[in-house]
């Protein structure tokens, strides 16, 4: 009997093992499985500055409530040893077990002495980082999965900024998770306080939402301009349908059409398997609503509610907007709304993740804008923000945007927010309409105006223990023996982010060409999946597309090879 089908024989053991997981586990073992029980069992989910993120089910490499115990007793012992009087705040989306995880969390606090505000209703993802700063806590943990598919969830914690935790920190709770038995049993309750966080919480989120709004004219034209706009909007299954639509709503906009299939939470996705709205199958009942009625745009939330898709009808063609299409035309439209209203600050920040277009820096460059770039992952750009904070500059902070459809225009949370890129979105949306202008007549005079910057991403899927090896071995020969060319273009630069000075250590190879173009490996921190991130600027766009095509082919010949 080998170690994994020992772990197995551990877990149907424990004489109070849930019900669900049980059954799983009997009918496992009885199958004989051997594949499916090493992959359950051969390591248990791995924490990170990510937290948590695995497959729901029985097992240590699985999200159940004992692995959601677990890192939570890790969290709390963490707390404990920083603080005399710790408080977390907690959130969940519409994900299958989402609130029966949030619960197990609470009980894991409370039973260690620390106050817990916990969300009365599902929420999206900022609403907890923002919980975090309102509530003055020392942590916060949101459960979800983000847009991974269903058989996902996760465990997301955030420090009291609001931003995901640091590599230090992840490193310190898991110190503790370690320690901690996965069948330990909690300690009695020490009279730490549960409170349910109603609509006080939730409407201070929607005001500081709302703090950052553009202008750019009175009030009552600006509501008059939203007021003709017409949307369909798409919650996903997800946390965003309430929030969205509330800031929507105060800001003027009333035209609001619901993708019914999409509109009640449902962890089951049932008509998109893949929430994502980077993704055309997630938008697909979307687009049927926007073929049938008459609005100027799509708008869908993942079901956390961080990231938000776009898409829109031109001359009759579907137009779906990449995350770093939405990029540029936010921070074009806020930095010429900022110049409008003379609220631009002295020193105005514009952050940015490595595998970002470059278009913005140029567009930075006409504005007067600092563009500070980070590692791939919000936290990254919320650690920015935190210090810009510190140094007494907050208020230069105009955008943060990372091309995996994620962006926050406010400091009011460390993480990226769809409630407030919805409602700019909208806002941007509406000012153009009324210019007799839509969002992609927009982004072809920038395209014109600074050339076309086209980006592109592949990516393989690794699952299991071998997958994950695989992943290692490619990027051990991309980093130890680098291809000279890509495309008939020489490679003039590696850059390693493993030592790479002013960039936290990760595993990350970029390739810079001679013509400016360049190409991204990383292994995701969320997915068992390489990604390849490809970048050209092209005098046209078919140009630009054409440098990618021909870069794309190699890399795929190489990593198939």
């Amino acid at each position: 009997m080998n170690e994994n089908y020992e772990k197995l024989n551990a877990w149907l053991e424990y004489e109070n093992l849930e019900k669900t997981l049980l059954s799983e586990l009997v009918k496992l073992k009885d199958e004989g499985n051997a594949e499916e029980i090493n992959d359950r069992f051969y390591k248990e989910l791995e924490f990170g500055t990510g937290g948590l993120r695995g497959i729901l089910g029985a097992g240590t490499n699985r999200m159940n409530i004992y692995t959601v115990r677990k890192a939570t007793v890790g969290l709390a012992k963490y707390l404990n040893s920083k603080y005399d009087k710790a408080s977390v705040a907690i959130g969940y989306d519409s994900r299958i077990n989402s609130d029966l995880f949030a619960e197990t969390a609470s009980e894991a606090l409370l039973a260690y002495g620390i106050d817990v505000f916990l969300y009365d209703v599902l929420m999206p993802a900022p609403a907890v980082g923002f919980a975090a700063r309102f509530h003055k806590c020392q942590a916060g943990v949101m459960i979800t999965a983000s847009h991974n598919p269903c058989k996902y969830n996760g465990y997301k914690v955030y420090n009291g900024e609001g931003c995901q935790v640091t590599e230090i920190a992840a490193e310190e709770i898991l110190h503790e998770i370690l320690r901690t038995g996965l069948f330990d049993e909690l300690p009695k309750k020490t009279g730490a306080k549960l409170t349910y966080m109603k609509e006080e919480t939730k409407n201070a989120f929607y005001e500081a939402v709302l703090s950052s709004k553009m202008t750019w004219g009175d009030e009552a034209s600006m509501k008059e301009e939203l007021g003709a706009l017409s949307v369909v909007y798409s919650p996903l299954n997800g946390a965003g349908n309430i929030p969205v639509r509330e800031v929507l709503n105060r800001i003027g906009v009333k035209n609001i059409h619901i993708v019914k299939e999409q509109e009640a939470p449902d962890g089951n996705f049932p008509t998109c398997p893949y929430p994502n709205p980077e993704k055309k199958e997630a938008l697909e009942k979307g687009l049927e609503l926007l073929r049938k009625v008459d609005t100027d745009l799509l708008i869908a939330t993942d079901p956390d509610c961080d990231r938000i898709g776009l898409a829109l009808i031109e001359d009759g063609e579907e137009i779906l907007l990449t995350g770093n299409e939405t990029g540029i035309l936010l921070f074009d439209f806020i930095c010429n709304m900022r110049v409008w209203s003379k609220t631009m600050p002295p020193n105005p920040v514009l952050v940015r993740t490595i595998v970002s277009t470059k278009m913005p820096d140029l567009i930075a460059e006409e504005f007067g804008v600092t563009v500070k770039t980070t590692l791939t992952g919000f936290k990254y750009i919320g650690e920015q923000i935190g210090e810009l904070e510190r140094n007494g500059r907050k208020d230069d902070y105009i955008l943060g945007f990372e091309e995996s459809y994620g962006y926050l225009s406010g400091t009011y949370v460390r993480d990226k927010d769809a409630v407030n890129a919805a409602m700019l979105v909208c806002q941007m949306a509406a000012y153009y309409k009324k210019r007799g202008k839509t969002l992609a007549k927009r982004l072809k005079e920038l395209y014109e105006k600074y050339g076309y910057f086209k980006n592109h991403l592949i990516e393989f899927a690794f699952e299991g223990e071998k997958g994950m090896h695989k992943m290692a071995e490619i990027m051990n020969a991309l980093r130890n023996d680098p291809p000279a060319t890509i495309a008939e273009e020489k490679v003039t630069q590696v850059i390693d982010y493993e030592n790479q000075p002013g960039f936290p250590k990760s595993n990350v190879i970029e390739a810079l060409l001679e013509s400016g173009s360049s190409f991204i490996a990383r292994p995701s921190g969320t997915e068992p999946k390489l990604k390849i991130y490809f970048s050209a600027k092209g005098a046209t766009k078919e140009a630009a597309l054409a440098e990618i095509a021909a870069m794309e082919k190699e890399m795929r010949e190489m990593l198939n090879n």
